[in-house]
């Protein structure tokens, strides 16, 4: 039986929507796998040491994508989930390959 792969993007014309799952407080900052939700749609899981707190572990989260991905800070936006643990985000000029060979 052929496995479907489980993405956790799309790609838009501003540029890369990602969807995350977020959990603060974690041991340490990482870029996890990629799991399912409720519904089967594919989100990146992602882990900050920042609390959950005035918007420090959203800043933490797109220190670090743009940290991994090689963007810019700016380039990444929060679009929904700003006081969520699930969050779609877009980074502006980065494709779907490109995020691809980064995260392997």
């Amino acid at each position: 039986m052929a496995e479907t792969e489980l993405k956790a993007w799309r790609e838009t014309r501003a540029g890369l929507l990602l969807f995350l799952k977020v959990t603060p407080n974690a041991s340490r900052d990482e870029i996890g796998d990629i799991v399912a939700d409720a519904d089967g749609q594919g989100q990146l899981v992602v882990r900050v040491r920042a609390v959950p707190e005035k918007g420090k572990a959203n800043k933490a989260v797109v220190k670090l994508l743009a940290k991994q991905l090689g963007c810019r800070a700016s380039a990444i936006e929060v679009l929904k989930g700003e006081t969520s643990r699930q969050k779609q985000v877009c980074i502006a000029d980065l494709t779907e390959h490109e995020l691809k060979a980064l995260l392997i």
